[in-house]
């Protein structure tokens, strides 16, 4: 009887034995699974943008052929008819604004998704993956990217501008009941996380391309003259990181450089700025400028000469004392800095300028178009009547 009792007992404690094994497995399943996903979560910054990219570029190929038989089909858009028409580009894909919608685009001009925007006064800022519209002068905005609607929002406080970060990020200035400008700052998803205000006019803003900071123009006036003070913020602190000290002129864009240096586009002298917000070069007009574009390293700015049809283009590069200045006897219509290169377009023709202002390509035009946006060695160009694209020669 007791060798029998030792068996069961033994059985017994085998079976709790391998009970308490397949328990610890799962149990140890569960947290490695929890374990990976935790990971996932924390990390998908780095690796989701590569796998979007993949997904894309797929996509691309797979659908490439239908689409180059659409191509003859889809420019030029005829755009007479609508309202509000603006244009802009991201790596993969350009983006019309008109009538009451937002549209992305492939290369040949089929569409990707719409969205629609009921805004009154809508203005459109890309970076190389995201685009925003505002309503100037309303309450609404809105960033998605090529694909989706990333989100939209519906503010308190009347909207004067708002600029778009390359991490995703956006500057809204705004009109408050105690501040005639006051900066928001938006991180990727939409979220809250930076609030400032110096008592002035906020006339530019300029995001750091790690998202991180940005920095800041902001306007009064003494003595009956327009004075800009420039600041540099870090949405990590409540303290400001640099200030300039008072500069004579009305501030019509900030832009920084590939070293942090800070382009000061003015009505009257274009400045570049230290890091620590010190003047380093600065340039003043002689003629009114008409037109202007910063980006990165490069800056050009274009003038019309009183009294004549001559139009002055000024090439400045960070680092570099010297400028380049190129005369046109024809109207520059829009400037435009993109990738280390200036374009330009007057009524015949679309120039690509290096930063010495030396004449790389020339496309030619067979009507006026008011703007352009440069997209897979295309040019995609808008007007009154149409957008079409033409490639760069």
């Amino acid at each position: 009887m007791s060798s029998i009792n030792s068996y069961e007992t033994d059985v017994k404690k085998l079976r709790r034995s391998r009970r308490t094994k397949r328990f610890l497995r799962r149990l140890f399943a569960i947290l490695a699974v929890l374990a990976v996903a935790l990971l996932i979560y924390l990390t998908h910054d780095s690796w989701l943008p590569y796998f979007e990219k993949i997904l894309e570029e797929s996509y691309e190929s797979a659908t490439s052929t239908t689409l180059e038989e659409e191509e003859e089909t889809n420019f030029p858009f005829d755009v007479s008819s609508r309202s509000n028409v603006s244009i802009g580009a991201m790596r993969d894909c350009w983006v019309m604004f008109s009538d009451t919608s937002i549209t992305t685009y492939n290369a040949t001009g089929a569409t990707i998704q719409s969205v629609y925007a009921p805004y009154g006064t809508p203005t459109v800022e890309t970076s190389s993956t995201r685009a925003l519209v505002y309503d100037m002068g309303g309450y609404s905005l809105m960033v998605i990217s090529r694909r989706n609607e990333i989100f939209e929002k519906k503010l308190d406080d009347q909207i004067l501008f708002a600029e778009l970060g390359e991490k995703g990020n956006i500057a809204v200035i705004t009109s408050t009941d105690k501040y005639a400008s006051y900066l928001t700052i938006y991180d990727k998803n939409g979220t809250e996380i930076f609030h400032w205000a110096d008592g002035n006019y906020i006339m530019a803003v300029a995001l750091n391309d790690s998202g991180t900071g940005c920095a800041v123009a902001s306007l009064y006036a003494s003595g009956g003259i327009l004075k800009t003070l420039v600041y540099v913020l870090d949405f990590s602190s409540t303290e400001i990181q640099a200030k300039s000290s008072a500069i004579e002129t009305l501030t019509l864009d900030l832009e920084f450089t590939d070293d942090e240096e800070i382009w000061l586009v003015g009505n009257d002298a274009v400045y570049l700025l230290e890091s620590d917000c010190s003047v380093s070069y600065s340039y003043d007009y002689v003629y009114d400028i008409s037109g202007f574009s910063a980006k990165d390293d490069v800056c050009a700015i274009s003038f019309e000469k009183p009294g004549s049809d001559e139009y002055v283009v000024a090439i400045f590069e960070a680092g570099l004392d010297e400028t380049a200045e190129i005369i046109y006897n024809e109207e520059v219509k829009y400037i435009l800095v993109d990738d280390g290169k200036v374009y330009l377009n007057t009524s015949s023709a679309l120039r690509c300028l290096d930063t010495s202002g030396e004449l790389e390509s020339k496309t030619s035009l067979g009507a006026e178009y008011t703007s352009f946006v440069i997209y897979n060695d295309n040019a995609i160009l808008l007007n009154y009547r149409s957008v079409v694209k033409t490639a760069l020669e």
